[in-house]
């Protein structure tokens, strides 16, 4: 193949930019309309069809997201596919999704609890590479004492959890 002009580059990037924009409207209005299908038919194959035409590259997890949280849509990592997953209540509502762009969906991160201890031991272990990397190349490290006080309150925490190896306030 030989070197392209520039001009023809030029005509060749932009092609491909208006194909990507083309390409992102289409996904959204086949997604809004997988949604749609799942809400009021109880049909998630076309979903499950827009997934697997994705090529390669695109935001498949931002879809996923899209349509779990907009549907009656659960994919199955295992499976690698959609299952249906009845959602009561919920409402097609073509304008409001329209205006929801599929590839900015995030997966939330849901937390049902919040260890304070495992919290702490991961903060001391940044802490103690801090310190490995302060001796081996003497970057300078600011309040150096309050990681000793923590130090000290992490042991009196484990001597109190902790009495004749039996665990308390488990």
């Amino acid at each position: 193949m030989a070197l392209m002009s520039s001009n023809e580059l030029k005509s060749k990037i932009a092609g491909i930019a208006k194909s990507a924009v083309e390409l992102e409207s289409d996904i959204q209005i086949a997604a809004v309309n997988a949604i749609g299908y799942s809400i009021e038919h109880g049909d998630i194959t076309f979903g499950q069809k827009l997934f697997d035409a994705l090529p390669k590259g695109i935001r498949r997890q931002s879809l996923i997201t899209y349509l779990e949280k907009h549907g009656q849509f659960a994919y199955s990592a295992q499976d690698k596919k959609f299952l249906f997953y009845k959602v009561e209540g919920i409402e097609f509502d073509e304008t409001k999704l329209l205006a929801t762009p599929w590839s900015s969906a995030k997966k939330e991160n849901l937390v049902s609890e919040y260890d304070v201890e495992e919290m702490f031991n991961a903060l001391m272990k940044r802490l103690d590479s801090a310190f490995k990397k302060h001796s081996e190349s003497g970057i300078k490290i600011k309040n150096a004492e309050l990681y000793d006080f923590l130090g000290e309150a992490r042991d009196r925490f484990n001597a109190v959890k902790f009495v004749d190896n039996t665990e308390v306030n488990a």
